[in-house]
């Protein structure tokens, strides 16, 4: 008989434990730890375990309602908040924001396969009656930790609830951010800060994109999304970068930027950028089977393996990786 079941609904199963159970030893060190704190330590952690026996189905639930919400299939995200994780870990972590007294303000749900260069989905759930967004500007950005790098992610006013709901409890957006590790997600309300969480991004592999075909080319990078003809890199020198685009008008209309890190650092360069106040419709039409397309001038200062970042208005798109010989 075939297994139908899909892999999330697998890693659900397995136990979250090494030796498959929570034991006598583990709660007795669990409980040593916290002894320090007196009865109010001990009063947290029943109200940690309650609440864990609460999400956990609560979670489960979730994962059923915004399947079709994200890309693909994948491992489950685990719980997560300020501090959660390392930029190493191989799923995006949920996270919570509170306010000063303590109580939530909304939840991030990232898409389990979302990886640092690729657009992915994000569900935030908020708490607070709509009348608390309705005609007012909710702008998401984030910030990168070890770096400072700062990204607008999302600006949009709010005029009606969330799909089959009575206020924001399922406040979807798409977005890209260009680095792996921590980022600092900040909520704001008519530009003021409304809640903050981090979100632990795993890096995206290095290896080169895959070709595809598009009209009559060979094309490296995101098949229907973005991909540049196929041409060789050489360190330290120009080389022409035909870019080509698969969106909507509100997607690709605007100024024009690349950026660029190589394998193994952090640091973003810029490697093309057309004038903002000249070019605020940077990408020409139609071409090769692509809505859009820009011709561009790259240099990449290393040899190595490079990611290319492209930017539209200010925001990532898919990004393609090259290597520099």
């Amino acid at each position: 008989m075939r297994d139908d079941k899909p892999q999330w609904a697998k890693a659900m199963e397995k136990p979250p434990f090494a030796n498959g159970r929570f034991t006598e030893a583990m709660k007795r060190e669990v409980m040593s730890r916290a002894g320090g704190g007196g009865k109010r330590s001990r009063a947290r952690i029943v109200r940690t375990w309650v609440a864990a026996g609460l999400l956990v189905p609560a979670a489960a639930a979730l994962l059923l309602v915004i399947g079709p919400f994200w890309s693909g299939e994948g491992g489950a995200g685990q719980r997560g908040g300020i501090g959660a994780g390392n930029s190493s870990a191989s799923v995006a972590a949920a996270g919570e924001a509170y306010d000063e007294q303590g109580r939530l303000l909304f939840t991030l749900s990232p898409d389990p396969n979302a990886r640092a260069g690729e657009t992915a989905g994000y569900l935030f759930s908020f708490t607070a009656p709509l009348e608390t967004f309705m005609r007012r500007t909710l702008t998401i950005k984030a910030q990168h930790v070890a770096t400072g790098e700062e990204e607008t992610l999302s600006s949009a006013s709010i005029s009606r609830p969330s799909s089959g709901y009575e206020g924001l409890e399922r406040y979807a957006v798409r977005f890209a951010l260009p680095l792996g590790g921590e980022w600092r997600i900040r909520v704001l309300l008519d530009d003021r800060l409304y809640g903050q969480l981090m979100l632990n991004m795993p890096d995206s592999s290095w290896t080169p994109s895959p070709l595809f075909a598009s009209g009559a080319y060979e094309m490296r990078g995101v098949d229907r999304r973005v991909g540049i003809l196929d041409v060789p890199f050489t360190a330290g020198q120009a080389q022409k970068a035909m870019w080509h685009f698969w969106g909507s008008r509100d997607e690709l209309n605007g100024s024009f930027t690349v950026k660029a890190v190589k394998e193994g650092s952090d640091e973003l360069i810029t490697v093309f950028k057309t004038n903002p106040i000249l070019s605020s419709n940077a990408l020409a039409g139609a071409i090769n089977g692509a809505d859009r397309h820009i011709p561009t001038m790259i240099e990449l200062p290393e040899a190595g393996k490079w990611r290319l970042l492209p930017y539209v208005r200010g925001r990532l798109l898919d990004s393609v990786v090259v290597e520099a010989k």
